[in-house]
């Protein structure tokens, strides 16, 4: 579809991945890579999803917005948006990631909604 994705440290300080519209590139931070496939593809995932709330708003390149999936974050990530570098972001921006954390373990989750999206 466009998008890069590089193994090298996000501009958002602390964060484990970003998506970046503006420059269609998914960054994921290289430590991720230690800490398993699991992980791993986890991150990727979530990104994918951010990607995919781009393309429900026109385009890859455009600001996401919600899409409406299931917003059920599991127990062990309830206390991740009070911690940096979501603590001081947005409601509209902690909405984007709560659902891209409550969804990012399915991992059919991201590739089905860029396919369905980013067409």
């Amino acid at each position: 579809k466009g998008v890069q994705i590089r193994l090298t440290v996000p501009k958002k300080y602390g964060a484990a991945g970003e998506w970046d519209p503006r420059d269609k590139t998914i960054r994921i931070h290289p430590e991720v890579l230690a800490k398993g496939s699991k992980e791993f593809a986890w991150v990727l995932n979530h990104e994918a999803i951010h990607v995919s709330q781009s393309c429900k708003k026109g385009s890859l390149n455009a600001n996401p917005e919600v899409i409406g999936l299931t917003k059920s974050l599991p127990p062990e990530l309830e206390f991740i948006l009070q911690k940096p570098p979501y603590r001081n972001t947005s409601l509209r921006a902690k909405s984007l990631e709560w659902e891209a954390f409550a969804n990012q373990s399915d991992l059919d989750m991201g590739p089905s909604l860029v396919k369905a999206y980013c067409s």
